[in-house]
């Protein structure tokens, strides 16, 4: 009998860059990807999860959390840690902005500023973003023009209103206070190099979650799912072992 596998996936990306990792999981998981596509309110993303819990009627589930979905992941967590086999957060955070007690995220004038530039040029505002999902190491390897090929190739215009929300929400997502309330045990992957949410937030989050593991990824960016698939289903298939001897 095959397992649950949610993903909540990261801002401004579409479904197609978690295929290199999926594939991995498909004989033992029954997969399903949110996407933040199609928001009309900021709490719709999480709601599209809580509906598919019980729609599928899920006793017991595993959720893959990356970036903008590491918040929703962490959000989640109070009301269904009975129900969680294994969370996996992929160059999380548990809060995206500065302020005076954090350093680890960014300025919010930098994302009032992107708002502003989202709503004017909203393709160029998203290819800018897209250089920074990866580490100079990636890009020249080929990993940047290989994710732009890939989104020349869907022919869907981008849901700019599903993207404000987004940043909207990035803005006023502040975690902190539920990291002491995760009592399980939580896997931690992060890139070395990533500069979407920086290496010390995911720090940030292994020394506030009590049975926190963190593992870094040398010179890797933001988007470990799409450039390091193989290494990270490693670390994640070691890690359920792991749990299942101790």
């Amino acid at each position: 009998m095959k397992k649950y596998l949610v993903i909540l996936s990261g801002w401004g990306v579409d479904e197609f860059v978690w295929k290199p990792i999926v594939d991995f999981f498909k004989e033992e998981f029954e997969v399903f990807i949110l996407t933040w596509e199609k928001i009309g309110v900021i709490d719709e993303f999480k709601n599209r999860f809580i509906d598919l819990i019980y729609e599928k009627n899920m006793e017991q589930f595993s959720i893959i959390g990356w970036s903008l979905g590491s918040l929703v992941a962490i959000d989640l967590y109070k009301d269904f840690s009975s129900k969680i086999e294994h969370m996996i957060l992929f160059n999380a955070t548990a809060k995206f902005i500065q302020d005076e007690n954090y350093f680890y995220g960014w300025n919010k004038k930098i994302v009032d500023r992107m708002i502003y530039m989202l709503k004017g040029d909203h393709e160029k505002t998203l290819k800018k973003f897209y250089k920074n999902l990866f580490s100079r190491v990636e890009v020249d390897n080929g990993y940047e023009k290989k994710f732009l090929d890939e989104i020349k190739k869907i022919d869907t215009k981008k849901d700019i209103k599903s993207l404000l929300i987004g940043l909207e929400y990035l803005k006023d997502q502040d975690l902190r206070e539920c990291l002491k309330e995760i009592d399980g045990k939580i896997l931690l992957i992060h890139g070395e190099k990533d500069s979407i949410c920086p290496i010390q937030a995911g720090e940030y989050l292994k020394n506030h979650i009590k049975k926190a593991k963190m593992v870094v990824l040398k010179k890797a960016g933001h988007m470990i799912l799409f450039t390091k698939p193989d290494e990270c289903y490693k670390i994640i298939k070691n890690y359920i072992k792991e749990g299942r001897n101790s």
